[in-house]
């Protein structure tokens, strides 16, 4: 059933009667919405240090068997076994002999120097004399194998979602803030209300008008966990700079704090 206080007289909160700004706490949901927020963050530079980390530690290694290569290295002709492509990478199998040993390999090359490649054709290698095993392709040597085109998707899809949920949080809480610290109390009428959810949370959405100093009249939207009825009084906050910046009192992420 809806509270019916059409007939009731409104007066303004005796605490909303206050020096500006006001006084303002987190309420324990305010608390949770910013905990979740500060961890939606924190999570997002994690995941992107987890990305990131192995890949700079890798092509720190590939620099330094490259200045390896370059320096120590030897060359000697391979044969291609296998080509394939895939997610803009494109790798290539190959045998080779050194010391009458036989190894197989495989690499990242460019595309430059993939394409005219096929199997049976040769490729020229550089190995390191003191471990055979390691040979790259003189032409794409280990530095040249960088993968941002993979890694930058996927580390701007990690940030996207991180950082929206961090801005979903946060919105629930910052606008309340401010209002409740600054924002004017005045008389609303609720004109409708709409069963529904907001944040996973089943309540109402209320629809109220109120006056603005300057006579003319506002709409208003904000989510209730309690019905009311139409043409009942609710005490809205509202900026007078931007009134389309209103709320309904109490509020639930945020409360004046204690004299």
């Amino acid at each position: 059933m809806f509270a019916d206080n059409t007939k009731e007289s409104w007066r303004c909160p005796q605490e909303l009667d206050r020096p500006l700004p006001r006084s303002v706490r987190l309420t324990g949901i305010g608390i949770y919405y910013c905990v979740m927020a500060l961890a939606s963050i924190i999570s997002g530079v994690g995941l992107t240090a987890y990305i990131w980390v192995p890949q700079l530690r890798q092509q720190a290694a590939n620099d330094s068997l490259t200045l390896r290569l370059m320096g120590e290295g030897r060359e000697t002709e391979a044969t291609v076994t296998r080509l394939w492509s895939g997610m803009g990478l494109h790798n290539v199998c190959y045998n080779y002999t050194v010391d009458s040993l036989s190894y197989k390999k495989c690499a990242q090359i460019s595309s430059e120097h993939w394409q005219p490649l096929e199997v049976g054709s040769s490729l020229t290698l550089r190995y390191l004399p003191s471990d055979p095993a390691t040979a790259y392709p003189d032409s794409d040597p280990p530095n040249s194998q960088h993968n941002w085109l993979l890694f930058l998707p996927v580390t701007c899809m990690a940030l996207g979602f991180m950082s929206l949920y961090a801005v979903t949080f946060s919105s629930c809480v910052w606008p309340q803030f401010r209002l409740l610290a600054r924002g004017k109390p005045v008389r609303g009428v609720v004109t409708g209300c709409k069963e529904g959810s907001h944040h996973r949370m089943s309540g109402y959405f209320l629809y109220y008008d109120f006056p603005l100093s300057d006579g003319g009249l506002c709409h208003g939207k904000d989510f209730s966990r309690q019905p009311a009825a139409e043409e009942s009084n609710v005490t809205v906050l509202y900026d007078p700079n931007k009134p389309r910046r209103n709320a309904l009192y109490p509020m639930e992420t945020v409360r004046l704090a204690a004299i």
